[in-house]
């Protein structure tokens, strides 16, 4: 039988709402999870399966969460977020056993492609806790979210390395579908369902448009440098991708029963939020792609000022203190939301990642000048996804949450694949040489620079946007939607008194 986090029932345990809040995390890590550990495995794949396109692995998983994304927000709207999340889990599982299975790499991106509806789904937990959990927590429960994010960024790429070393990449996806087979059934009975229903008919074109056309135009961002950036698939993709988005803003606006509401899409509060948050975690995103070349390249070679030479298993070892900072980070993240607005913690995270852009730009190779750049960054993550889930929800009615969150989840995809694609187009001009045999590239000084310098330049208009915004200037609300004032309990029945406001 679920826990009851109703406040109108009475005060809520904590024990019951701690509870729910860890199963959400636990399943929230699968974004993660189905991202880093199998990046390590690719090369075993390639392989395995005698193809140069293995890449493919990881674009086929975005493509496939993008497409879907508008369909199950607007699904868990209708029909309950719980009940959508327990059957994406269904598939993810299915998913998960066909990529084990493999013995064709068609195969295995169909399996892939099955993995990828679990893309967005710590948007969809954003949207579950806001309905769910006792009003007064719901900021802080937002932040804590955030700990599943960097405990499986933490842990990931360890677990993955003793996977394949002794299972082989299988051992990956079985890990996989163990992990939300056993999870599943838990979260099931034990986590309660959104009371929060909008039944109106289905806007299918609008899903076409959008989903879809937020695919083709991943699709020729993440190959343009592949096919070429003038090249007929690579043109195709962008104009058809923007022609489709463009078609889905015109019908929203003249829908009889939109996706969303363009006043909430294009609104001042989530309009404004999603455009920072874009702009900011393009520096998270550019450094993700920079980070594994600045350490990386090997050490005291002719030409250039940086290089550690680390391996991959010390490469995780000196940047883990990013993710053990934003598992810390996320929950107060939340707390100062609610104390002081998220737009605040917006802006913090906006100077971190723009010092962190600094660090970077200096080619640090010293460890303990690493571990500050990574501590730097990672107190940029933290605040970064509790500021942008305390936001979004402050900026969503109750009707529009679970297709609002699903946008600002696609958005999110969409500015990974943009930050990764102009970062690797600004290196590739400032190639120092390559290796007729291995053909590994050599970067000069200059293209670090200027890819710090790039990113740091989105990122300040992320920054100015965040200062000139009014939405999340008040303390964050958990939602739009009033709630009873019902203090929280613990489990022998002391009340702990909730703050007004």
């Amino acid at each position: 039988m679920a826990l009851n986090l109703n406040p109108s029932h009475g005060a809520v345990p904590k024990r019951h709402v701690f509870t729910v809040l860890v199963l959400i995390i636990l399943f929230s890590e699968i974004a993660t999870f189905e991202l880093i550990m199998v990046f390590p495995a690719l090369p075993d794949m390639a392989e395995a399966f005698g193809t140069l396109h293995i890449a493919w692995t990881a674009s086929i998983l975005t493509l496939a969460g993008a497409t879907v994304q508008p369909l199950v927000g607007k699904a868990a709207d209708k029909w309950g977020k719980k009940n959508v999340v327990v059957w994406l889990g269904v598939v993810f599982i299915l998913g998960s056993v066909v990529c084990a299975l493999a013995t064709s790499f068609p195969m295995m991106l169909v399996g892939r492609s099955l993995q990828g509806c679990l893309v967005g789904i710590v948007t969809l937990s954003y949207s579950l806790v806001r309905d769910i959990m006792p009003r007064d927590f719901v900021p802080i429960a937002l932040g804590t979210v955030v700990t599943g994010i960097g405990m499986s960024a933490l842990f990931g790429p360890f677990l993955a390395g003793w996977l394949i070393d002794g299972f082989g990449y299988h051992g990956v996806f079985w890990f996989l579908a163990i992990y939300v087979a056993v999870l599943l059934p838990v979260y099931a009975a034990l986590v309660p369902e959104s009371g929060v229903r909008v039944d109106r008919p289905m806007d299918y074109l609008g899903t076409v448009l959008m989903g879809p056309g937020i695919a083709v135009l991943l699709l020729g961002i993440t190959q343009g440098t592949e096919w070429g950036w003038t090249s007929g698939p690579t043109l195709t993709c962008l104009i058809a991708g923007v022609a489709m988005l463009a078609g889905f803003v015109w019908w929203e606006r003249v829908c009889r029963h939109p996706l969303i509401d363009m006043r909430v899409l294009l609104g001042r509060k989530f309009g404004a939020t999603v455009l920072a948050v874009v702009c900011v975690s393009y520096m998270m995103n550019a450094n993700a792609l920079i980070g594994p070349t600045l350490f990386r390249t090997p050490a005291n070679v002719p030409g250039i000022s940086y290089g550690a030479g680390l391996t991959a298993l010390e490469y995780a070892v000196w940047t883990c203190p990013l993710g053990i900072v934003a598992m810390v980070v996320g929950p107060f993240g939340g707390y100062l939301s609610k104390k002081a607005g998220a737009r605040n913690v917006l802006i913090a995270a906006a100077l971190l990642f723009l010092l962190g852009m600094y660090f970077g730009s200096q080619m640090f190779t010293v460890q303990w000048q690493v571990g500050l750049m990574a501590l730097t960054i990672g107190c940029g993550n933290g605040f970064l996804h509790s500021s942008n889930a305390n936001l979004l929800q402050d900026a969503l009615p109750e009707s529009q949450s679970g297709v609002g969150n699903s946008i600002g989840g696609m958005s999110t995809l969409l500015t990974a694949a943009i930050a990764t694609a102009v970062t690797g187009t600004v290196m590739s001009q400032h190639v120092l040489r390559v290796d007729p045999k291995t053909h590994s590239v050599l970067y000069a000084d200059s293209a670090l620079t200027h890819a710090y310098g790039w990113a740091a330049a989105v990122g300040a208009v992320g920054l100015l946007i965040a200062l000139f915004m009014k939405h999340g200037r008040t303390p964050a609300q958990g939602g739009l939607a009033e709630q009873e004032d019902v203090p929280l309990v613990d489990d022998v029945g002391a009340t702990e008194p909730k703050p007004v406001g």
